[in-house]
């Protein structure tokens, strides 16, 4: 999508910004970009022209922290002046502006809202700490939003935090208890982004499956009322929590005709034991997935895994990988555990060595290769709709996704033909790799 044009005013400034983590942090990074373009800032995509840089943090695993502060270092060496918000911002708001002197402002999970007012102190002289401790802050006006995603799908939130207290996660701390967008709102805004030729959206949250749950209301009611909004194309959900996958819901998604078939549900480990200690829902995961694939046909299922979580035995991580192969998901992630500052599970004991963590995750990573080519082999023959993404029409090739591919982080269907990026085209599938399909436009 291009971005948004305003009226530059003699007192507006260049903003460059850089975006780190989930597709959830993305939307509250066009929403401020959106706000500070509203008030007749300049947002530019080359930092070497911003005045400003703001820094949208993650904080989710040591790793996203790392990232983060590498960001901040980088540009603090090039002498920018920063504002951080998000994750790490709500965490550790002291430190960063003792780490780096030049932010001038920490802005927190609950206070994006205040963005253009945090600017205006940070040009005043003022270095700013924007903090909510206890976030409650939930977007509802989504029409001042800035676009930075690509044109054929955007991210809808319709939900902020999360209920649940899972182990190893420290979501809660940092974006509170879980709180629902309004219905009407959500729907009003993919009309909006349908009228704008927008042909995928995106619902997300921490946890999509418990929306409505103040009001009565419930994912299977919103997803319905999407599908019947003329002109979209596709309707996806995302991170869906395993013991809120009720037959109602998979009913919805197999009856909705722009309601991919598709179930992101990250189920975290197999072993009852590990389970526990991760505060996680125990149950049959082989008949999860059979009872998901009873009820939708054609349906794909991703999940996400923890390898080397506290107290993961040998035993409990055979068991995990005889349970992949059984229930044969048909897209896996595979993180490695490591401990975060404030979640439970870093007191817990039972450590393991991250060779050791490693050596796991490569073992599923491997296991899941080999399913992942045998179910991309059954698509081999056929004539799939494939969402165009992107597009070079001097090579006469593009790059899409099936209904069963979410945004960057599933397969990509590398094809051949003259198309248009948001046009939704059959494409004939002659070539697959575990993770890659390769086909031609079938075109009249």
């Amino acid at each position: 999508m291009a971005m948004i044009e305003t009226e530059i005013k003699p007192t507006s400034q260049k903003i460059g910004f850089v975006h780190l983590g989930c597709p959830k942090n993305l939307v509250d990074t066009e929403h401020m970009l959106g706000l500070l373009n509203q008030a007749g800032h300049r947002i530019v995509g080359d930092d070497s022209e911003a005045d400003v840089m703001l820094v949208n943090t993650c904080s989710f695993i040591d790793q996203s922290q790392q990232e983060s502060v590498r960001h901040l270092v980088h540009l603090a060496e090039a002498g920018k002046k920063i504002i951080v918000t998000g994750c790490l911002a709500q965490k550790y708001q002291d430190e960063l502006l003792n780490l780096i002197p030049e932010a001038m402002a920490v802005v927190g999970t609950g206070d994006m809202g205040n963005i253009v007012d945090v600017l205006d102190r940070v040009n005043r002289g003022e270095r700013v700490i924007s903090i909510t401790q206890d976030p409650d802050y939930i977007l509802e006006d989504d029409s001042k939003r800035l676009n930075i995603t690509v044109g054929s799908y955007v991210y809808l939130k319709i939900a902020e935090g999360c209920d649940y207290r899972c182990s190893f996660c420290i979501i809660p701390s940092m974006r509170g208890d879980f709180r629902s967008r309004g219905f009407e709102s959500i729907v009003e805004d993919a009309k909006r982004y349908t009228e704008k030729g927008v042909p995928e959206i995106i619902l997300v949250g921490q946890d999509t499956t418990s929306y409505g749950k103040e009001s009565g209301k419930n994912l299977a009611q919103l997803l319905r009322a999407l599908n019947e909004i003329d002109g979209i194309g596709r309707i996806r959900f995302l991170y869906a929590y395993p013991n809120l996958v009720t037959d109602e819901l998979l009913d919805t998604i197999a009856e909705c005709d722009k309601v991919v078939k598709y179930l992101d549900c990250p189920l975290q480990h197999m072993h009852p034991e590990v389970l526990r200690r991760m505060r996680r829902p125990v149950m049959d995961h082989v008949a999860f997935a059979e009872r998901v694939r009873s009820h939708v046909p054609n349906v794909k299922i991703r999940t996400g895994l923890i390898v080397g979580f506290p107290g993961e035995t040998e035993e409990h991580f055979e068991f995990l990988m005889e349970t992949v192969q059984q229930a044969r998901f048909d897209r896996l992630g595979v993180f490695e555990y490591s401990d975060v500052e404030g979640a439970h599970s870093k007191g817990l004991d039972g450590k393991v060595a991250k060779a050791e963590i490693k050596r796991r995750r490569n073992e599923v990573m491997a296991l899941q290769q080999g399913i992942a080519l045998a179910q991309n082999k059954l698509l081999l023959g056929q004539t799939l709709e494939v969402l165009v993404d992107t597009a070079d029409p001097d090579k006469n090739t593009f790059i899409g996704r099936t209904e069963w591919d979410a945004p960057e982080i599933d397969n990509l269907v590398y094809g051949k033909g003259a198309v248009i990026p948001g046009e939704i085209v059959p494409v004939f599938i002659r070539d697959v790799t575990p993770y890659d399909l390769k086909g031609e436009a079938v075109l009249a």
